[in-house]
């Protein structure tokens, strides 16, 4: 299948023509070949390479302006481009993981295919070629265009969930937000793990990162009913609440404010256990009792 980026054409074309002229393989990847294949801009933007990142990084700063950092132990490159867009570079990559919920350790992969293998689900395990020879060419080793037809989420393997309980998370989050169901089998293994408590053995950062993901979302309703089904909810807190009132309100911090105000005393020990800097806590607290008429 052929299908050409619907944002950030000749910013990709130029990554193209870069990694040609070094020998390498360069490919989107991920959430934005699916946003496409949606017929949807693509808010992120995600490359893998063949070989190392940083010559094609530094040739997009040196055409665009901006800043990149590499993560060496992660093999990626980090660009934030003087316009405010930031562009994600990566090796192709493997990972094992030392147990369940444990960050993973990541080595170099020999190929394309062997990368997307790790990613958490067939609709993120999508690549676009940007060579110019070979651009627009979809990669799908996983049937994922077939599972965005259908509007399915569904993982890779059984272990998916146990190597790395987020997943969970952003199952939900894509179920809610594109109006998708999760694979039946998928379903299985989430349950597995939330019946293991494995998301508990998370850190409380890689949680809240992952709650607030899901309080950015448009309307993050649908996401949150599906987490209550899965019986997700309390690994945010044993009392957690999604109420009514949240829903009004945009953006992660005045929903958290409703989320603290509608657990009236447990909103502080939650609140706190999320590893805010303070002050942002204090706002929250102020936001709580300003707008929803409850101290806490």
């Amino acid at each position: 299948m052929q299908l050409e980026p619907l944002n950030d054409l000749a910013l990709i074309r130029e990554l193209g023509a870069a990694a040609s002229d070094g020998k390498a393989e360069i490919y989107a990847v991920g959430g934005c070949v699916r946003d496409w294949a949606l017929g949807r801009p693509a808010a992120d933007l995600d490359f893998l390479l063949s070989s190392a990142p940083t010559p094609v990084a530094q040739a997009l700063v040196g055409k665009y302006g901006g800043v990149f950092t590499r993560f060496d132990k992660f093999l990626t490159v980090r660009v934030f481009l003087e316009n405010g867009r930031r562009v994600d570079f990566a090796r192709f990559r493997k990972e094992s993981y030392p147990g369940p919920a444990v960050l993973p350790v990541v080595e170099p992969a020999l190929s394309v295919a062997e990368d997307l293998g790790r990613r958490d689900f067939s609709v993120n395990a999508l690549a676009l070629a940007v060579l110019p020879a070979r651009f627009g060419e979809v990669i799908d080793p996983f049937g994922g265009l077939d599972d965005i037809r259908r509007g399915c989420v569904r993982a890779l393997h059984h272990l998916s969930f146990h190597d790395d309980p987020t997943r969970i998370f952003r199952a939900a989050r894509f179920a809610g937000r594109f109006g998708w169901e999760i694979d039946k089998e998928t379903r299985v293994w989430i349950k597995e793990s939330v019946k293991e408590d494995l998301p508990a053995l998370l850190s409380r950062e890689r949680l809240r990162n992952e709650l607030l993901h899901l309080l950015e979302e448009k309307n993050p309703d649908p996401a949150f009913a599906v987490l209550a089904k899965l019986d997700a909810l309390r690994f945010f807190h044993r009392d957690f609440i999604w109420p009514a009132t949240a829903s009004p309100v945009a953006g992660a911090m005045p929903r958290l404010a409703a989320i603290a105000a509608a657990m009236g005393r447990d909103g502080v020990s939650f609140l706190e256990s999320l590893k805010l800097p303070n002050k942002t806590v204090a706002g929250i607290k102020s936001a709580a009792a300003s707008r929803f008429k409850k101290h806490i």
